[in-house]
């Protein structure tokens, strides 16, 4: 390492990135400039549950009850497959011009909102039979979309540093939000939506309407985040090795609890509001874990060995039945939660 001889002191890169090693603590992951996933280890042979093979690097997902279908997004040729929840069969798939990331429902029974990175598109595909009935150009690199009050979706422009607030008729208009938008989820009711800033290092709350609410600091490097019940928000501090819950209303956003995961560099969440649950896949160590909600408190509950990559985890409502996405190897993997 490069010291200053004359006054004794470490150069300021040195200095910067100690800073960094101290925030993240002893045994959590080191922060880089943008939090990623870990790259997995190989899975182990012996796996819980169901795997299913679908092509594509599956990685986003969504479960609809209503229509018993998960959408997955899938890579290679681009586009959205379509499995049936009862049978874990493939129903379609729907080619796009661009690859997505994340995928959430605009209600119960759909549509699906698909953001595409490669061509800046938000679309919304009809369940079951996956037609599209949507298309909005967005902002740079559109990485996670939610749905709001009044109809409108929030979509986080990651290479933008903003939000597009879409309407239901296909105009829109663009807000500040902080550096490199990642994670974007809302309430419940639709009052409150929230963006996780990855390179920024903060979370940023809105009113429908793309009224910021007020910022907060956010974790040593967040990734994504969903949404809870009574205004709570959990998120992903993948390098810091921990789930963030905050809550956010007109008054603003501010954090309100830390679990820490034990590193794993945790990334896919689903909430299972019917159960009390919050599902965080560690895509450094194959993991899905489960964590019982208890008011802002999180409680460790059961953890189950997962395939390779696990970029993402789906919940359905119904049944608190899990499936977890596979990305390096191509699998789907369904869990039956007690």
């Amino acid at each position: 390492m490069r010291r200053v001889a004359a006054q004794g002191r470490l150069a300021p890169a040195v200095v910067a990135l100690a800073v960094a090693l101290v925030a993240c603590g002893g045994g959590a992951e080191r922060r880089t400039d943008v939090p990623e996933p870990a790259q997995a280890p190989a899975a182990s042979t012996d796996l819980p549950g169901r795997i299913v093979a679908l092509a594509g690097a599956p990685e986003g997902l969504v479960w609809d009850p209503v229509t018993a279908t998960i959408a997955v997004a899938v890579r290679s040729p681009d586009g959205v497959a379509l499995v049936d929840a009862a049978t874990a069969g493939e129903r379609a798939r729907i080619p796009l011009a661009g690859a997505a990331r994340h995928l959430q429902l605009a209600g119960p029974g759909g549509p699906v909102l698909v953001p595409t990175e490669g061509n800046d598109r938000l679309y919304r595909i009809a369940l079951p039979a996956g037609a599209v009935v949507g298309d909005a150009p967005v902002g740079r690199q559109p990485h996670d979309a939610a749905p709001v009050a009044g109809g409108a979706v929030f979509v986080g422009d990651e290479l933008a540093d903003t939000v597009h607030v879409v309407s239901p008729d296909g105009s829109s208009r663009v807000v500040p939000a902080p550096a490199q938008p990642g994670g974007v989820a809302a309430s419940a009711d639709g009052a409150v939506a929230v963006v996780v800033g990855v390179r920024g290092r903060r979370i940023a709350a809105y009113a429908p309407d793309g009224r910021q609410l007020g910022e907060a600091d956010c974790g040593v490097g967040p990734t994504h985040v969903r949404a809870g019940s009574g205004g709570l928000f959990y998120v992903a501090d993948t390098q810091g090795g921990a789930v963030l819950v905050f809550r956010a209303g007109p008054d603003g956003i501010r954090r309100v609890g830390r679990v820490s995961t034990g590193g794993g560099a945790p990334y896919g969440l689903a909430v299972d509001v019917a159960r009390s649950r919050l599902l965080v896949t560690l895509t450094g160590t194959n993991e899905l874990r489960s964590y019982r909600i208890a008011g802002e408190d999180l409680e460790p509950e059961r953890t189950w060995r997962t395939v390779r990559q696990p970029n993402d985890v789906a919940v359905d409502p119904a049944t608190g039945r899990l499936v977890v996405a596979g990305t390096a190897d191509g699998l789907l993997q369904f869990l039956d939660a007690p």
